[in-house]
């Protein structure tokens, strides 16, 4: 059952079932794993890293926080190759992000786009508590989005929320959204059970 399930994950992650809902699953499964404790550490093998050293074809890209607590690799339980991982405080998308997010989609073939949030995100606290002397670039980005927020928990979510909806307004995601060939969504990430809620 083991063999079946490790062979099966590979399958996806090589884009042989490559849709949004399937990548969308994948990540979840992963996900249960790793709550449960039962990981599989999937595609981190020599033969992986030989096989992905001149193409790389992840199913899924995560924009998520630089917080050391929100590994998307581990929290998921994939391997090398399966994530294409955008990382920046606050989980926010500028324009440099954007490039990253996507060249991922258009030329290396990601099928979903996940922004994941997660509790006590210090960017966030610290814009809900306005000190953001140190962060008033990722600030300025996460201000507009958190507006009427009254906890930090829901200031977390109305951001990924926010970054959801900006990025499916972008002309490729729009495009590719649009074909049914990607989907964008937003996650929160719980740092006690580990678990990732879809929003």
């Amino acid at each position: 059952m083991r063999y079946k399930l490790i062979v099966f994950l590979a399958l996806l992650s090589n884009g042989i079932c490559n849709t949004p809902p399937e990548s969308l699953k994948l990540l979840l499964e992963g996900n249960e794993r790793y709550v449960g404790d039962k990981l599989l550490h999937p595609n981190r093998s020599l033969e992986r890293r030989e096989e992905i050293a001149s193409k790389q074809k992840p199913f899924a890209t995560i924009v998520g926080c630089s917080d050391s607590r929100v590994a998307p690799e581990i929290i998921f339980d994939q391997g090398l190759g399966d994530l294409f991982v955008v990382r920046v405080a606050g989980n926010v998308v500028g324009p440099v992000e954007l490039d990253s997010i996507e060249y991922s989609v258009k030329y290396l073939g990601s099928s979903l786009v996940l922004v994941l949030g997660h509790e006590s995100c210090g960017a966030i606290t610290a814009v809900m508590e306005g000190e953001t002397a140190d962060i008033e670039d990722v600030a300025d980005l996460i201000k507009p989005a958190i507006k009427g927020a009254k906890t930090v928990e829901e200031a977390i979510k109305a951001n990924v929320r926010a970054v959801v909806a900006g990025l499916k307004k972008t002309s490729i995601l729009k495009g590719f959204i649009s074909k049914k060939k990607v989907e964008c969504i937003g996650a929160y990430y719980n740092l006690d059970t580990g678990h990732v809620e879809i929003l």
